[in-house]
């Protein structure tokens, strides 16, 4: 278009912004807006703007989307109700809930409040800021409320630790006769995870049969959570047999559901079916497995995944270097643990933890001791394992 001299307009700009945002090409996109006025004396609108914001938002840029409306607001642009619920999306995001409160201000300036979908993105950025009080009373005083408003609510109960509260709202969303869908599930069934509560794992269960929901991969993987979260691992495995349809998540959720519940045997062998069949493992799947290892002191099964996790390079992932030193550690091999803790290229409060953890359950309380000290000295935050590991007395 260019080579030929045809000048694009707004409308020519919002499209190659968004597939810029939707290509995750986001300095393309910026060097595409700037040029707007520069290069071609186009005027950005709001919608340009909006489309730019968005980009920012949905590639994980939530400083840059902020900024990039303050700017938008200096240069006399009106946002609309997509700004907002971009910008929301990205407070969210960052938990960033003073910018969100003043986002909240200008919406009612604006008049948006009434917008359902402003409304929902609203509670839902007040619930993950941890406002959940705030996130209710928006919730409370909505005008016109849809699923989308009860799921955000719900979720943002379950995501709080108020598994209760998010049942009780669903059962209120049912009496009112509010028709749930598959993320209001999701929400729900988390809760009930988190809760131990099988009985009313069940009765959802039901409800998603009823309402054809138990095709779903992603209920399906929620339900095997539920089940091996409150114990009931024959009845995850049976829904695990019978899915229609299953990912590397389905999978983790069953391995983790008998790691969880001391079945670490029927993990490795589900593992190795998993193998036989070709789906690839992910970090979550190397640490479930860890895991599983650790708890038998299975230490040949745990080299060979040490083996494999190499071939997949993730070696250098934090999460499963941790698992690795706890699994050595748990196994009783207390310097391969630490020769893999010394070369780990980043550690967290976790890795130490491990390493500390290991000394002290192989009787080397100095050592356990001595690598506290490091941690203070390294300025790494204390939890409740160094803790303890602190007042084991030395060998």
């Amino acid at each position: 278009m260019k080579q030929e001299g045809v000048q694009p307009n707004n409308v020519t700009f919002v499209c190659v912004l968004s597939a810029c945002a939707h290509s995750r090409l986001v300095d393309e996109g910026r060097c595409v807006f700037d040029s707007m006025r520069k290069d071609h004396g186009v005027t950005p609108d709001v919608v340009s703007w909006s489309a730019m914001i968005a980009g920012y938002a949905q590639n994980g840029l939530g400083k840059e989307a902020l900024a990039l409306y303050e700017q938008m607001k200096q240069e006399g642009v009106q946002p609309n109700n997509v700004t907002f619920v971009v910008l929301l999306e990205a407070c969210a995001s960052l938990a960033a809930l003073e910018q969100g409160k003043q986002l909240h201000s200008d919406i009612i300036k604006r008049g948006f409040q009434s917008d359902v979908i402003v409304g929902n993105t609203l509670v839902d950025m007040y619930a993950k800021c941890g406002c959940i009080d705030d996130a209710r009373e928006l919730f409370n005083n909505m005008s016109e409320r849809n699923v989308v408003s009860w799921s955000a609510m719900t979720a943002g109960y379950a995501q709080n630790g108020l598994g209760k509260d998010a049942l009780t709202l669903y059962e209120q969303m049912k009496q009112e006769g509010v028709q749930p869908n598959k993320v209001t599930f999701i929400c729900v069934l988390s809760a009930c995870a988190s809760l131990a509560a099988l009985e009313q794992g069940k009765q959802l269960h039901s409800d998603m049969i009823k309402r054809g929901f138990q095709s779903d991969v992603i209920v399906g993987n929620t339900l095997l959570d539920m089940y091996t979260k409150c114990g009931c691992t024959e009845e995850a495995r049976e829904l695990f047999n019978n899915m229609s349809e299953r990912d590397v998540v389905s999978w983790n959720a069953m391995i983790a559901g008998y790691a969880q519940n001391g079945l670490g045997k029927e993990a490795l062998a589900l593992y190795e079916q998993m193998k036989q069949e070709r789906v690839q493992p992910d970090i979550v799947t190397f640490t479930c497995v860890l895991s599983a290892c650790a708890s038998l002191a299975a230490l040949e099964q745990g080299k060979q995944l040490h083996f494999d996790i190499i071939k997949r390079g993730f070696q250098s992932d934090v999460i499963v270097g941790s698992t690795l030193v706890d699994m050595y550690a748990k196994c009783g091999c207390i310097e391969d643990a630490r020769e893999l803790f010394n070369y780990m290229s980043e550690r967290n409060v976790v890795s130490w933890s491990a390493m500390i953890a290991g000394y002290a359950q192989n009787g080397l309380g100095k050592e356990a001791l001595a690598l506290y000290e490091q941690t203070k000295q390294e300025g790494v935050q204390p939890n409740n394992v160094r803790f303890t590991c602190e007042f084991l007395p030395s060998r």
